[in-house]
This record gives structure tokens, C-alpha cells and sequence, in this order.
């Protein structure tokens, strides 16, 4: 006789408490609203000013609950603030998502030293900070998930020098904060998403979404809700035994980008031989 299937409930954050850095940009909202809708109480950090009524009103839905703080995460008495805020209004935290970053499209040599300690500051700092005011109070509330939100940049070769080398780090720092948090009940991990449809990506150098989608296998790139998917599911219990993974969101791009448009360039120049021998 074949057992019956359960279906799977872990998706369920209600009474659960989850921070999120970069919140208002299209990945970090898309995120939390994902995390709201399936309960959880969100607190949204960011550091743009002016963003914080737009982002509530996104958030505004039956059983949603939310709160916006603002959040410099470069600044140690930022997040000692937050977190602060959180144990006092709310007396636990479950989830982490270490999600503010920036891009400089820039190479070695163009890269001013401002420039560079910028990116490092928010992309692998934040995170850094982040995890070392808020992991006490998750292990106080019995433990619970961080996730850093890293790039195919941490993955493979990209050519923009500070970016690049932050997204390494902070795959490199998951790892780490993964071994050393495990024994308070804390699972870490980090996503890499490819380009991502977002103002962000509306942005970018011209050429650049194009050559993307000749890149990537599957040939575009993701919806904002398709990586948020893979942050809420690592959040959740349903991952309950994964620690100190590295989730490529990225259409085959880090697994096979080079194969793929190989195979399209052959394919390219298949057609034009036969072209040029049928004239």
C-alpha cells in the first residue's frame, strides 16, 4: 500500500519575526511581501530616504504585519538600534535576511579606493554587523535562518572589481558564520541570483541585459518573487537541514553559461556554412 503524502506546510511563518535589509528595492520587497503573506511579522530596514510610506503601503494586507526602520547597515549603532527595536517590540527574531548590496560597473583599475571600501562596507560589512547584533536575540528565540544574499558574481568571474570581490567575501563569510552558528540553532546560507528585473537592472550599462540573455541558458532573467521564492524556502522549516549552502537562482548561467552560448555560437555558424554552401 502506498503512503499517503502530506502536503507540505513548513512555508508558514505565522508567529515568526523576520528582518530584512534592503527592503525597499525590488528584491528586498518582493521579500518581504512573500515572508507577510505567509505570516510573518516583517521588519523592513532601509537607508533611502522617502521610501518608507511606499513600502508600508505595498505591505498593507489582511494579516500582514510590518514595520519600517530605517537602516544605515555600515553603522554598528544602527543595527544595535534595530535590533533594540525589535527585542523590545516583539521579543524574538526568527529570520535574517542580509539582502542590501550596490553595483559599481567598474574594473581594477578604475576603481577608486572610496569606491571600493563603499561596496565592501555595505555588501560584506552589512552583513557582517547585521548577524553579529541580531544572531543573540534568534538564538534567544530558539534559533532560526539567516540568509545573505550574494550573486552569480560570488560564483564565477564578473568585471567589476569591488563587486565581484564582495559577493566572494560574503559567500566566504556564510560559510563561516554557518560553522560558528550552528550550535545556537541557526542555519546560514547564501543566495546568488543572476540579473534580476528590477529598476536596479533598468540601470544598466546598454548591451548589458542583452548579452545577459545570451548568456544565460534559459535566456532571461529572474523575476524579483522567483529568488524571493528560494530566500523564503531557506528561511523556512522546510530547509531545516541546510546550513552553509550556496543556491545558484540563475538560470544555468554558473553551471553551464560558457557550454550554452558555445553550443549557440556553433549552432550560428552551422546554419551560415549551410547559407553560404546553398547559394
Amino acid at each position: 500500500m502506498t503512503e499517503a503524502v502530506e502536503p507540505i506546510n513548513e512555508l508558514c511563518f505565522r508567529g515568526k519575526v523576520a528582518v530584512i535589509t534592503g527592503a525597499a528595492g525590488g528584491l528586498g520587497s518582493a521579500t518581504a511581501r512573500l515572508f507577510g503573506v505567509n505570516g510573518a511579522t516583517v521588519i523592513g530596514c532601509d537607508v533611502r530616504p522617502g521610501t518608507r510610506d511606499t513600502w508600508l503601503e505595498q505591505m498593507r494586507r489582511p494579516g500582514c504585519e510590518a514595520r519600517y526602520l530605517a537602516l544605515d547597515v555600515t553603522c554598528e549603532d544602527q543595527w544595535r538600534r534595530v535590533a533594540s527595536a525589535v527585542k523590545d517590540e516583539f521579543g524574538r527574531i526568527d529570520v535574517l535576511v542580509n539582502n542590501a548590496g550596490v553595483i559599481l560597473r567598474t574594473g581594477v583599475m578604475n576603481t577608486t579606493l572610496v569606491d571600493w571600501r563603499r561596496v565592501l562596507d555595505i555588501n560584506v560589512t552589512g552583513a557582517f554587523l547585521g548577524t553579529q547584533c541580531m544572531a543573540p536575540l534568534m538564538r534567544e528565540s530558539g534559533g532560526g535562518a539567516i540568509i545573505n544574499v550574494s550573486s552569480t558574481a560570488g560564483l564565477i568571474a564578473h568585471s567589476d572589481a569591488a563587486y565581484t570581490t564582495s559577493k566572494w567575501a560574503l559567500r566566504g563569510l556564510t560559510k563561516t558564520m554557518a560553522l560558528e552558528l550552528v550550535h545556537w540553532g541557526i542555519r546560514v546560507n547564501s543566495v546568488h541570483p543572476a540579473t534580476i528585473a528590477t529598476p536596479l537592472t533598468d540601470a544598466a550599462p546598454a548591451g548589458h541585459i542583452q548579452a545577459n540573455r545570451h548568456a544565460i541558458p534559459m535566456g532571461r532573467e529572474a523575476a524579483a518573487d522567483e529568488v524571493a521564492q528560494v530566500i523564503a524556502f531557506l528561511g523556512s522549516q522546510a530547509a531545516s537541514f541546510v546550513t552553509g549552502a550556496e543556491i545558484a537562482v540563475d538560470g544555468g548561467v554558473s553551471s553551464g553559461g560558457v557550454a550554452w552560448m558555445r553550443s549557440q555560437f556553433q549552432e550560428t555558424v552551422a546554419r551560415q556554412r549551410k547559407d553560404i554552401e546553398a547559394s
